[in-house]
């Protein structure tokens, strides 16, 4: 495994496979994690996350791994749920017991994750968003699929490491400008938390005019839980 050729502007547009999007779905070397130690690019996403308000919320931690994420917060979130693909890792998973942190074997690319994933969440972690993409449909549809399960000052948090890591050839890499373009396709809006560290957004749009509106907390700018606001999105 290694980094791929394939940047996000030369990835196929639709791959066919409907029943089973994704790549490398059954190669446990590639998916399951559940023995190895956290990579790098995770520890910097929980390391920033850690600086942020997480009492009370909800997270969603896609590609669970050893679960050590879950170790580190559940005592301060509310709930998290994780996804895998990995069988092992739901077991791992499973048998730390801690009563707030569920975990469901879900294709992230999949139609099926919308009616599995029922709550509402604060942040997402995904330090891969591509890596395993087969095509932009789906990689478009698991962006659908996350902006439906986030709250309205939700995040998805990711790195820049992860997103430069593909399977072989077959998968395909992102840069922070590919994450910005998505800005004139989805309501979010990218933000570097630090130089190798993103978060997207979501933005919502104003039910009269239409335009984008940024849903940020006017007590914790960072993206608390404190009260809502909204402005105008780029103001």
């Amino acid at each position: 495994m290694s980094v791929g050729e394939k940047n996000y502007e030369s990835c196929q547009d639709i791959c066919g496979n409907l029943q089973k999007p994704g790549l490398a779905l059954d190669r446990a070397l590639a998916v399951d994690y559940s023995a190895r130690k956290t990579t790098i690019d995770q520890a910097r996403i929980e390391a920033e996350l850690d600086k942020m308000e997480v009492t009370g919320t909800n997270i969603l931690h896609v590609g669970v791994g050893n679960s050590q994420f879950a170790t580190r917060f559940a005592s301060r979130a509310n709930l998290i749920d994780g996804l895998t693909v990995s069988p092992n890792e739901k077991a791992y998973a499973d048998a730390l017991g801690i009563s707030n942190y569920t975990v469901y074997v879900l294709n992230k690319y999949s139609k099926e994750f919308v009616a599995t994933i029922l709550t509402k969440y604060d942040f997402i972690v995904d330090n891969n968003l591509a890596s395993f993409a087969c095509c932009k449909y789906h990689f478009y549809l698991m962006l659908d699929n996350y902006l439906g399960s986030l709250k309205p000052h939700g995040k998805i948090l990711t790195d820049q490491r992860g997103m430069n890591w593909s399977l072989n050839d077959l998968g395909w890499i992102m840069t922070y400008e590919d994450l910005a373009g998505l800005e004139s396709k989805f309501p979010i809006q990218v933000l570097k938390i630090t130089d190798v560290v993103y978060a997207l957004a979501r933005i919502e749009r104003c039910p009269t005019s239409g335009a984008a509106l940024y849903v940020y907390n006017i007590n914790t700018p960072d993206g608390g839980t404190g009260p809502l606001q909204c402005r105008l999105f780029g103001q």
